[in-house]
């Protein structure tokens, strides 16, 4: 059996959670917010849980705080 080859072209993934500030107005990336990850135990695809819903987030461009629902 032949060993399969390793493509030389590399693929990244990109991970976003944009949401619309209801203070600024501006569509942002929350991931962007520099304690997003803080004690949560939140898994990137996740949505519908109660770890996903009403999720108390922070703006990163005005820092105004509010909540979300996550979707996938």
């Amino acid at each position: 059996m032949s060993e399969p080859t390793v493509s030389s072209v590399t693929a990244q993934w990109t991970v976003e959670l944009n949401a619309d500030c209801p203070k600024c107005k501006k569509n942002v990336d929350l991931l962007e917010a520099p304690d997003f990850w803080d004690g949560r135990k939140l898994e990137i695809p996740e949505h519908g849980t109660d770890r996903s819903n009403n999720l108390e987030v922070m703006c990163p461009e005005c820092g105004h705080e509010f909540t979300v629902c996550c979707e996938w």
